[in-house]
């Protein structure tokens, strides 16, 4: 296969075109004219023709005409530029999708929570309870990315180096270590440890 006829493959497979047939119709060029190109008989066609092809192929006729008067390397260096900036929109789009749906979830919470600072820094004496029902939208986005605390504060469980870290230092060994009082809750992320609870001993035990 010459290189006229890859670089014309590869631009009707860009402007989602299957073969010439459909080419033609689109362009309303004969099939004939495509032939000619992929023998490089390129300044046998008329520029006109040239300009319905390029139309419909979604290029300057220019570049076309550079492309298939056999500058291989320009297709390529130009090819994966284009390719480049296809992946840096589309990473950029899957952004900023995630970041809306993540607003969307903490909506209530960025509303909310800059007018409570407020208050509470006019109002120390504003009870805590005001303040949980709005840590809930974080609650739910944790959920979304189905992310588990380890524990909760004050739960007495059984010591398990893989998800808890103690917070003080003891002579203890792991064989000795039963109970011990979650401090700070851990985090886990379906199989993947994010974070270990920090637990101390409890005293009544051990």
């Amino acid at each position: 296969m010459s290189d006229t006829v890859k670089i014309l493959r590869e631009l009707m497979t860009q402007a989602q075109i299957r073969d010439y047939l459909q080419l033609s119709r689109q362009s309303q060029v004969s099939e004939l004219q495509f032939y000619r190109l992929e023998n490089n008989l390129l300044d046998h066609i008329p520029l006109g023709v040239v300009k319905k092809i390029a139309k419909t192929l979604n290029i300057p006729v220019t570049t076309l005409i550079d492309y298939l008067s056999g500058n291989l390397d320009l297709f390529n260096e130009n090819y994966q530029k284009n390719l480049q900036i296809d992946n840096q929109e589309e990473i950029s789009h899957l952004i900023t999708e995630y970041q809306q749906e993540t607003i969307s979830i903490l909506e209530s919470l960025l509303l909310q929570l800059p007018t409570l600072i407020h208050v509470i820094n006019n109002n120390p004496e504003l009870p805590a309870s005001r303040i949980l029902p709005l840590l809930q939208p974080l609650n739910q986005l944790l959920s979304s990315w189905e992310i588990e605390p380890i524990g909760q504060v004050g739960d007495i469980v059984n010591y398990n180096p893989q998800e808890h870290e103690l917070m003080e230092n003891n002579d203890l060994s792991l064989e000795e270590i039963q109970l011990v009082e979650i401090r700070y809750v851990g985090y886990r992320q379906k199989d993947k440890l994010l974070y270990r609870a920090k637990v101390s001993l409890n005293n009544e035990e051990n």
